[in-house]
């Protein structure tokens, strides 16, 4: 939050998504009022051709909240966090701004240790839990060795919402980009 002596503007850079009541106190020097204002945070999506962190979820199921049990540090991934500890029926979401509809190529990058491949083992979802894409994990020589993996999905303009699906687990997520 910053404010401009000047002019009094208050700014606010919001982070996390959710509902806040603020009260400021404004005065002049010789006399003071409360004033109260609620906040709506609803951040904008990433766009197209961003690379989107697996750590950058805005919801996830089947860990435990907070992120301490699947967001792990590692050196080798970029931005160097991962999601990891994947198994199936986990998931996190995140969310993009399409500015045009059409055909995206969906890069995820991804590592395997289990040493072997992992077929099927991710699908990326819609809101409404439509399947857009399904793609295979390759042993990739460790869980910390990652490799990008692609698939062709179909995507409506405007903000939206995508899952990460675990239909398998056993992969480590770094990050995940679309691509027109």
């Amino acid at each position: 939050m910053s404010v401009d002596a000047a002019t009094g503007v208050v700014t606010l850079h919001p982070t996390e998504p959710g509902e806040r009541d603020l009260r400021f106190t404004v005065t002049d020097g010789r006399a003071a009022t409360d004033v109260r204002v609620h906040l709506t945070v609803r951040p904008h999506g990433a766009p197209i051709g961003e690379k989107v962190e697996a750590e950058a979820y805005v919801a996830q199921h089947g860990w435990a909240e907070g992120g301490a049990d699947f967001v792990e540090n590692t050196p080798s991934a970029s931005g160097g966090r991962d999601v990891g500890w994947t198994a199936p029926g986990k998931w996190p979401r995140y969310r993009l701004d399409v500015a045009s509809p059409g055909t995206y190529d969906l890069e995820l990058r991804v590592a395997n240790g289990t040493g072997a491949d992992a077929p099927g083992a991710v699908s990326v979802r819609d809101a409404a839990d439509r399947t857009l894409a399904t793609v295979s994990v390759p042993d990739t020589g460790g869980w910390a060795s990652y490799r990008s993996v692609h698939a062709s999905v179909v995507l409506d303009a405007g903000p939206q919402d995508i899952t990460v699906y675990c239909e398998t687990g056993g992969f480590n997520l770094d990050y995940f980009r679309l691509t027109g």
